[in-house]
């Protein structure tokens, strides 16, 4: 009987240990698994706002830096997207997340591997995606105020801008910033600020300046034949001829339904 009970003893003890071994032999893959579930998560938690789809790295970057960006004169919410295109080719992404800036990788092709990318010296385009006045999630084409580079692709180290759209409230007329392209330079300035106009619709248009609480101190008005470009001078001045002290000021060209705002920066 004892020998019988012995021999019982040793087989729980055998299995106790096998059970244990098992046991052990479990948790680095539990671990393991564990582990990949939450690269997983944070994979699709840091890429949950995906709307812009850009080309892979191709090892060629040139960064882009946004300064600020602004929808109807209110900075735009924390999730917006924002995209660079080098014509219908998107190129580069970044997410804002709480403040700004923003720094978007470009990626320029590679023809030595065959990889798309933008080409240097083309113009960058640039898109949001983000809550509209009606809190829709919409993409929008942004308007550009060009405080570094001149708005080509691999223009000297980086580029820095700042993305003002303005979009209408429904029952409004549509207003189409695509229609313009302006490039305000140098910015900041000091004593001359050229605005590089192009897509004025024939016929007359309105440039103005306003300080940032809304009041207009400049203003002119011209004429435009066969959709030709233009190039305005201000020299930071009131209509009237006063000089204006440093700060920002916003300005606003109007032709016909088509309107852009941007802004500039005045330092003496």
């Amino acid at each position: 009987m004892r020998n019988v009970l012995r021999r019982q003893e040793g087989k729980e003890t055998v299995k106790t240990a096998e059970d244990g071994a098992i046991r052990r032999s479990l948790i680095p893959r539990m671990n393991s698994l564990v582990i990949a579930i939450a690269i997983l998560l944070c994979h699709f938690t840091g890429n949950a706002q995906a709307h812009f789809q850009p080309v892979p790295s191709t090892g060629l970057p040139y960064t882009i830096i946004i300064t600020n960006a602004s929808l109807n004169d209110q900075i735009v919410v924390d999730g917006t997207e924002f995209a660079v295109f080098d014509d219908t080719l998107c190129v580069g992404t970044a997410v804002l997340q709480d403040t700004f800036p923003v720094q978007i990788t470009a990626w320029q092709a590679s023809s030595a591997y065959g990889l798309a990318g933008f080409t240097p010296g083309n113009s960058m385009k640039f898109m949001m995606y983000t809550q509209n006045p009606m809190g829709e999630w919409v993409e929008i084409l942004a308007g550009t105020v060009y405080e570094t580079g001149n708005g080509n692709f691999g223009y000297g180290a980086y580029s820095a801008l700042t993305l003002v759209t303005t979009v209408v409230k429904v029952g409004e007329k549509s207003i189409q910033p695509d229609h313009f392209k302006v490039n305000a330079y140098p910015n900041p300035f000091n004593s001359q600020v050229n605005f590089k106009i192009a897509g004025l619709t024939d016929g007359e248009f309105s440039f103005k300046i306003y300080t940032l609480t809304g009041q207009e101190v400049f203003s002119t008005f011209g004429r435009n034949y066969s959709h030709s470009n233009r190039i305005l001078s201000w020299h930071g001045q009131t209509t009237a001829g006063r000089a204006l002290s440093s700060g920002v000021y916003l300005f606003a060209i109007q032709s016909g339904d088509r309107r852009f705002n941007g802004r500039v920066i005045l330092q003496k």
